[in-house]
């Protein structure tokens, strides 16, 4: 399988907004005069973590996208169903691509709970510094969803 150009481009987007807050992250720690070699190790540990997990998601989207046939013009598909108003009921593959997202997602959650449970039990690891950085892909993209501009307001 190949990886797309668009999942590609998300995952650096997301990797340097991550980088960028995780080195915010780190001159607080300095600034409280708290940083030491387990701020920086954690702070790696939940960036990559953090940048793992999304490339994974954009990897069974991409999956999920892939394994799906085209659908008909909205036109034709209205004529045939014969009301514009129903929801028509989930082909078999679409049924199969939710499933694989639903467990995609549970393997994803487990791994990322797994992480943080190994650095909040190691000593060299500092904890705080490990477990910030797992919420930074969200701030990332609620960042991202503001700068861009609306399609419709250009």
């Amino acid at each position: 399988m190949t990886i797309q150009p668009a999942v590609r481009q998300e995952t650096k987007k997301i990797a340097v907004g991550v980088g960028v807050l995780s080195l915010l992250m780190i001159a607080v720690f300095l600034i409280l005069r708290r940083f030491d070699f387990s701020v920086f190790l954690g702070a790696l540990i939940g960036s990559a973590a953090a940048v793992l997990n999304f490339f994974l998601m954009a990897l069974s989207v991409q999956k999920a996208a892939d394994s799906m046939k085209p659908l008909p013009p909205a036109e034709k598909a209205e004529q045939e169903e014969g009301t514009e108003g129903e929801e028509a009921p989930l082909s078999d593959e679409a049924k199969e691509a939710r499933k694989r997202m639903q467990l995609s997602y549970t393997l994803r959650m487990l791994m990322m709970a797994g992480i943080a449970i190994v650095c909040v039990v190691l000593p060299f690891i500092n904890s705080y510094a490990a477990l910030i950085p797992m919420l930074f892909p969200r701030i990332v993209i609620s960042v991202i969803g503001l700068i861009q501009k609306n399609p419709k307001e250009a």
